[in-house]
């Protein structure tokens, strides 16, 4: 049969099947990778990382969308609302703020395909029982890279050496993070899942509290303890899981001296060269957003460095300035308030509407679905009082993929709503 001429050969509808399933499967591996780590290859002195799978995934995802779902139909497979504004609006905030020339604009690279990770984890995982398992990729498998650090170096458990855990993950303030992070998602698998995967993912909580408190991060420490406190308050059915955790936390700090004296050395913050350090930087970031309260210096680390250069007289004495180790300051300093605002209506906004979805007329399990995942994000809030997320790959994948969870899970609530709707409407015409 031949076709004729100036009509479209369209692809088959195997191929557009197949490539959307490869598709599929890379971004999962992609958020394996935040729960086993980075996996190296010595002998090409190489290795994969969530990251670095997601951001050529990107570009076969874009093809599947634009050129093969899209040749011979007239429209591109993009979904209504593919693209959240509030999502939209950071994303043009971070790079308007770059503008006019994108001069040392290297850490916008990897904001660059954080987003449109972000984007893909909601077309792709947005339909069927996909939720859910996203929901278990995210929660279950971060007590891997705790099992692995331990195997990797099991000084860690030596609380005399005080050796923080860290390996896979590049430092240990982030491996705290993501564990604060990945603690309610757990809690909520481990909660409503009564199926096979309930007691692995018990495990996984468990090696993730142990996780957690062996980075000695005393931002992550913050953000778990005020993130699962709120949960509590929120929903009196996980008061006693809460209850749990938090007294074996207790008894921990209490009995473990140098967790001990790791917490109460926030009493004394003028006796601890870190935190007097960090609030330097902060104050520094607090001058060169204020200097430049719209769009800010420009997103980006070097761009920061410059400003702090300009905006603070003798600000290199005291050394180089790695970043402000607070997401609110560095947001501000590079983003201005435009940033700045778009990026906590992003969060705020999400976290307000799964915690009004999780204390609606709802199943229970579905109730603390909504609130856990509301409390994961409260996480990354308070954490990043105590540094910038945005500049590790792993907090910044994880992060990128939560709030695309978020979006999904509200969006699905919409679409739930609006189908029962019209099956009533249905029902009163007949």
């Amino acid at each position: 049969m031949t076709h004729q001429e100036g009509e479209a050969v369209q692809p088959s509808t195997a191929v557009v099947h197949w490539w959307g399933r490869g598709v599929f499967f890379f971004l999962v591996a992609a958020i394996l990778l935040l729960g086993i780590g980075r996996l190296e290859l010595p002998w090409v002195r190489t290795g994969f990382s969530a990251w670095s799978i997601s951001r050529t995934t990107f570009f076969f995802w874009l093809i599947w969308k634009i050129v093969i779902y899209s040749y011979g139909r007239g429209v591109i497979g993009f979904n209504k609302g593919w693209f959240p504004l509030p999502l939209l609006i950071f994303f043009a905030a971070v790079t308007l703020s770059l503008l006019p020339d994108f001069h040392e604009a290297a850490d916008y690279r990897y904001f660059f395909f954080a987003v449109m990770h972000c984007v893909m984890v909601m077309d792709v995982f947005g339909s069927g029982n996909r939720p859910k398992f996203l929901l278990l990729l995210l929660g279950a498998l971060p007590g891997l890279l705790v099992i692995r650090g331990l195997v990797y170096d099991p000084s860690v458990l030596d609380f005399g050496q005080m050796n923080r855990f860290a390996y896979p993950v590049a430092h240990a303030n982030p491996a705290g993070l993501l564990f604060s992070m990945s603690i309610p998602l757990a809690l909520a698998i481990v909660l409503t899942d009564k199926g096979l995967f309930r007691g692995p993912t018990l495990g996984s909580l468990t090696a993730q509290f142990v996780g957690l408190v062996l980075t000695y991060s005393r931002g992550a420490w913050l953000a778990s303890v005020v993130s699962l406190f709120g949960l509590s308050l929120m929903e009196h059915r996980l008061r006693k899981s809460v209850l749990a955790i938090g007294l074996t936390a207790v008894i921990a700090f209490v009995a473990i001296a140098p967790l001990r004296n790791r917490l109460l050395s926030v009493l004394t913050p003028s006796e601890d060269v870190a935190i007097e350090g960090r609030l330097r930087f902060m104050t520094d970031a607090l001058t060169v957003g204020l200097e430049k309260p719209f769009f800010g210096v420009g997103y980006g680390r070097d761009r920061l460095r410059e400003g702090v250069r300009r905006d603070v007289p003798g600000a290199e004495q005291f050394g180089f300035i790695p970043h402000s180790h607070n997401v609110y300051t560095e947001l501000l300093a590079e983003t201005g308030l435009v940033g700045l605002s778009a990026f906590l209506w992003m969060v705020v906004s999400n976290v307000t509407r799964l915690i009004r979805k999780g204390q609606s007329d709802l199943a229970a399990r579905d109730r603390t679905r909504y609130l856990c995942v509301a409390t994961s994000l409260i996480a990354f809030l308070i954490g990043g009082l105590g540094d910038v997320p945005f500049y590790n790959h792993e907090t910044r994948i994880f992060f990128f993929t939560l709030l695309a969870l978020s979006y999904i899970a509200l969006r699905s609530d919409i679409v739930r709503q609006r189908d029962m709707g019209q099956a009533g409407q249905q029902r009163s015409r007949g």
